[in-house]
């Protein structure tokens, strides 16, 4: 059958049978043609959220006052997102952080083994709070106090933001390069390390080994050591006597993040669901408006990989309740600006497309293929979650949050027990480096069954399942491939 005729069918909602359409279907059938790629209307009121000059992006400079702004102006919807904006990069939401100091002094002092800021972590630098003497990187906010003394904690921009393969930075981008397990266990085991009695032996052999060249620089720098015991003993102490207890066995499973991964159900984060999980960071770009919800059907936006947040709302309102933070200061009217922002963001385009015909090849083969069968929704985002015995994929997240398995959600957060996974939305798919729910795999070509999977089946890395579209011939995959590149 010919192209044109298929793009025709296709038009007139007739779906030709493709290689392999034997996947999960969508019960919203009506909308598998829809181009759900279509360009939204722009409604970002002029702000940067995507630029080679990270200073633009962070609009030189402009975001401290936003808040203040708008509320003295509060119909105007640019300073509203500027408010969002700058609640983005710096508003820790008052949860729980890590010592101030300590985050700052670790930040300064190990610029072989972390990077200045940590920047070797896959952290992006602040380029207005910033000095020689104090490197810090954007994703910090002002946490709870610790008795009375100041905490740092992590904000939206230190997972989803950062610098894109082709060197752009972009908001909402998920920052596949975070290391966030070693970020972890370098502070915790850093500052451990110090105290009279720490015993190597009594901690997790492949955390032990993730930090080492951080605990070598301790035994090899006397004067470091004695510098940190100086200037924070009191903040220290104060911390190791009140923090989360890290088990040994949690020390383990932070040590076995791949960078862009993480359980954030999982001790020092106060919310603690007793099963070990890993996820992916996704990105923000594209979520579906209430409209797209109504025109597309679906009974939520379905955020999070296992739909679980009915809406962006509750989705904002479970980061601080994750956090420990005070959820009643935290409404929907506090959170609007930020809501309203991120509800702003698209993918940015791609610097450079494949040829032509290959991507127009590709976005037909995309539905008679049977891809748009699960991904029908905004963006390519599906409309229904998943089971896991369908997609195949490593069924460990099934338990999130449930891990006592009394089908009841645990911990404070609000929102839906689904047990399934959903199909995310797949524009940006050029500047990402890992795929499927728990980032095993690190292309497209993988993903595709172009290049050989590693072999991995141990939960809850296991990269099995979600073979659809390896069927498909050479050219048909090179023609898959350049469409998914160009969305």
């Amino acid at each position: 059958m010919s192209y044109a005729l298929i793009f025709l069918l296709t038009l007139l909602g007739c779906r030709p049978e493709g290689p392999d359409s034997s996947g999960p279907t969508d019960s919203n059938a009506e909308f598998a043609y829809a181009d759900v790629f279509a360009q939204r209307p722009d409604t970002t009121e002029g702000l940067v959220n995507t630029s080679f000059m990270l200073e633009e992006v962070l609009e030189y400079g402009m975001l401290d006052e936003a808040c203040a702004a708008y509320e003295t102006n509060p119909s105007n919807r640019r300073l509203k997102l500027m408010c969002g904006k700058w609640m983005f990069f710096y508003e820790g939401f008052s949860t729980q952080g890590i010592p101030k100091k300590l985050v700052d002094w670790m930040g300064r002092n190990f610029p072989d083994e972390l990077g200045p800021g940590f920047n070797k972590l896959g952290l992006v630098f602040d380029p207005y709070l910033s000095t020689p003497e104090q490197p810090l990187y954007l994703g910090l906010g002002e946490g709870a106090e610790l008795n009375f003394s100041a905490t740092s904690a992590l904000t939206c921009a230190s997972c989803h933001f950062g610098q894109m393969p082709d060197g752009r930075y972009a908001v909402g981008y998920p920052n596949l390069e975070y290391e966030y397990g070693t970020h972890i266990l370098s502070m915790f085991l850093g500052a451990m390390s110090i105290v009279p009695g720490f015993n190597e032996a009594e901690h997790h052999p492949d955390a032990i080994a993730l930090v080492r060249p951080v605990l070598d620089r301790f035994e090899s720098d006397f004067g470091l050591e004695m510098s940190l015991m100086w200037d924070l003993l009191p903040v220290l102490m104060d911390w190791i006597g009140n923090m989360p207890s890290l088990s040994y066995e949690n020390e383990g499973n932070y040590a076995t993040w791949l960078p862009g991964t993480m359980d954030f159900a999982m001790t020092p984060l106060p919310l603690e669901d007793d099963v070990h999980t890993v996820s992916r960071i996704l990105p923000l770009w594209g979520i579906p408006t209430r409209e797209e919800e109504a025109d597309y059907g679906m009974e939520s936006a379905m955020l999070a990989w296992t739909g679980s947040a009915q809406s962006l709302g509750q989705f904002l309102e479970g980061v601080v309740v994750v956090g420990g933070g005070p959820a009643d200061e935290w409404g929907p009217e506090e959170l609007s600006p930020l809501q309203e922002y991120l509800e702003s963001l698209d993918a940015p385009a791609p610097l450079a497309s494949g040829d032509v015909e290959s991507v127009e090849r590709g976005r037909i083969l995309f539905g008679t293929a049977g891809c748009q069968d699960c991904h029908a929704g905004p963006r390519g985002g599906g409309l229904e979650v998943f089971e896991f015995d369908e997609i195949g994929t490593d069924p460990t997240l099934a338990r999130w949050g449930d891990g006592d398995g009394d089908g009841e959600i645990c911990c404070g957060v609000e929102g839906e027990l689904t047990g399934g996974v959903k199909a995310p939305r797949l524009s940006g798919l050029y500047a990402l480096s890992r795929f499927l729910h728990n980032g095993s795999l690190e292309s497209l070509e993988q993903l595709l069954c172009v290049d050989e999977r590693p072999e991995s089946e141990k939960p809850p890395y296991a990269n099995t399942g979600h073979l659809y579209g390896c069927e498909l011939g050479v050219d048909e995959k090179k023609d898959l491939l350049a469409f998914l590149e160009s969305i």
